[in-house]
């Protein structure tokens, strides 16, 4: 990834993030994704020659028959709508219908992507009821919801480590990627199912289970500042994470999540060219030593 898209992809990060607020908000690489309903509100960065472009797509109704009444429908709504646009995805001989639009970066700023992700998710979430009653389908809800109680085999399962944490049952479990020689470590509340880490690993087992190892000893202990270093380019929840070490210091925990937002800040003054490259590592550099401080 080159440096202008990286100024891109955290720019967007900070302003998601400042939108949502305690809605969470899933990266992965210059991809993010927020539950929004019974879909979920896409938001990709990416590169198109010079160009670099945001898109910003919902699903609005799976596995859907083809239909020329469907199509005909699709092509009047898109005559109608000024924003966005469907378009339609072929799978297995059924129709994935989104919702979406895609703009360049001259237009990025707070407020137009909150006008545009919530107008794309709510219209989303509005067509998808109509097109599902009429044309059959299932919302994205409803497939992820599928998915989930669909049994994972248990040969992918290398390891399942259950231990307390203040009261709070912990799990850390180790699956085998299914066709691929890596591994994905899973950390979360058994009792809820919400999870607050999610890492997969190209690497030897033996050095997944070292770093599981790792993990469990920072968490028990209460290292989040070790425990975010180790997995800085993987998905994890924070504030879940901060509730599970902290629980009970409602100071503490208030502290944390304004530390958190400190960071976001930070990355979006950097981007805006407010602060200077060493004014940003001089303030993250504090930010972490208060982490370190509250352990």
């Amino acid at each position: 990834m080159d440096v202008k898209l990286q100024k891109i992809v955290a720019l967007t990060d900070s302003f998601l993030r400042k939108i949502f607020g305690e809605v969470r908000v899933y990266q992965e690489d210059n991809e993010f994704l927020i539950p929004w309903g019974s879909t979920t509100i896409n938001v990709e960065v990416s590169r198109e020659g010079e160009k670099i472009l945001i898109k910003v797509y919902s699903p609005v109704a799976l596995k859907v028959k083809p239909d020329k009444d469907l199509l005909r429908f699709l092509l009047t709504e898109n005559a109608g709508l000024t924003l966005c646009s469907f378009w339609v995805e072929f799978e297995k001989g059924f129709l994935d219908i989104v919702l979406g639009l895609k703009f360049p970066k001259d237009f990025l700023s707070q407020e137009f992507l909150r006008f545009a992700t919530i107008s794309v998710g709510t219209l989303a979430n509005e067509y998808s009821k109509e097109i599902i009653a009429v044309f059959g389908g299932i919302s994205f809800k409803e497939y992820i919801d599928r998915e989930s109680k669909r049994k994972i085999p248990l040969e992918r399962k290398v390891l399942h480590d259950i231990f307390s944490v203040n009261g709070t049952e912990v799990s850390l479990e180790i699956y085998r990627d299914e066709g691929e020689d890596s591994y994905t470590i899973v950390g979360k509340i058994p009792k809820s199912g919400r999870v607050f880490i999610r890492a997969s690993r190209k690497k030897d087992l033996n050095d997944v289970f070292s770093l599981l190892q790792k993990l469990k000893d920072s968490i028990v202990k209460g290292k989040v500042s070790l425990i975010k270093r180790i997995l800085k380019h993987y998905e994890m929840d924070e504030i879940l994470l901060y509730r599970i070490v902290f629980s009970g210091k409602e100071e503490k925990l208030k502290l944390l999540s304004e530390v958190e937002k400190e960071f976001n800040t930070l990355a979006e003054m950097l981007m805006k060219g407010e602060i200077t490259h060493e004014e940003y590592r001089k303030k993250v550099s504090n930010l972490e030593k208060l982490l370190d401080a509250q352990e």
